[in-house]
């Protein structure tokens, strides 16, 4: 019971170290920014131009579709950016000193994931708040944007562990910064965060791409969440547990990373 509640102690108090050295500047224009400007230009403006998009069989803003797709680009940003404290300790030394306390590796490496997934429900709540206010159409419930907040962190998890490993193998610390420069736009514009699947229906490529990204299986489930839009059960299924796998085997891969960082 001690061990546990020494444990628990531990946790927190790493948390809290991740908390406080990953709220900077960095976090705002890193993860904050470019959703704002999605919510609060992008959004209205492509409204104005396209008018209302059909969604479940009800007419709905551009804005409201497009909100949950911003919610797992947060996702994204945060995961891809979720490796920061973890740089910060590991090219300026102070993994040595954490390694020397008498506090397990794998709680460290948690503490380090679940200080992503906080910041980036920070920025979540945010942009949902900024949303409810703009978006017409858009009627947000609590049971809607727990579950996908839940999705989302399915996200972080998975980026933030492979960037750990990545950097715990490399002794670049741009490597986050270089990869997410690579990948994010590609990932957000072959998924659904923008457009309704059938509009990749035409090309066989597209949609394959499309199929396997990440982003389209998160905008999906959100989207079915936040408008308690039913989805067939197969493809709940299936989307929840790929996320889900995806996550879990990411996860595995960071603690192992974390734990020989400083091996040669």
């Amino acid at each position: 019971m001690m061990d546990l509640k020494s444990a628990v102690s531990s946790l927190g108090v790493a948390i809290s170290r991740e908390i406080k050295i990953g709220m900077d500047l960095e976090f705002f224009f890193g993860t904050l920014f470019e959703p704002l400007i999605y919510v609060m230009l992008f959004g209205p403006l492509m409204g104005k131009l396209i008018g209302n998009v059909n969604f479940g069989g009800n007419e709905i803003s551009y804005l409201a579709f497009m909100f949950p797709g911003v919610l797992t680009i947060i996702g994204i940003n945060q995961g891809f950016r979720g490796a920061a404290t973890f740089i910060q300790d590991k090219f300026r030394g102070g993994l040595e000193t954490l390694f020397t306390l008498p506090v397990h590796r794998s709680t460290l490496f948690l503490a380090k994931i679940l200080g992503s997934c906080l910041r980036a429900l920070i920025a979540m709540s945010v942009i949902s708040l900024l949303a409810a206010l703009m978006a017409e159409g858009l009627s947000l419930t609590l049971l809607g944007i727990l579950k996908s907040f839940l999705i989302n962190m399915t996200l972080v998890i998975a980026l933030a562990s492979c960037m750990v490993y990545l950097l715990s193998k490399s002794q670049n610390p741009n490597l986050p910064l270089a990869i997410s420069g690579i990948l994010l736009l590609p990932m957000m514009f072959l998924s659904t965060v923008f457009y309704p699947e059938s509009v990749f229906s035409g090309s066989r490529v597209l949609s394959l791409i499309v199929a396997v990204n990440p982003m389209t299986h998160a905008a999906r489930l959100i989207r079915s969440f936040i408008y308690s839009t039913p989805l067939p059960a197969s493809t709940l299924l299936i989307s929840t547990a790929y996320l889900s796998v995806l996550a879990f085997v990411s996860l595995l891969l960071g603690i192992r990373g974390f734990s020989r960082a400083l091996e040669r």
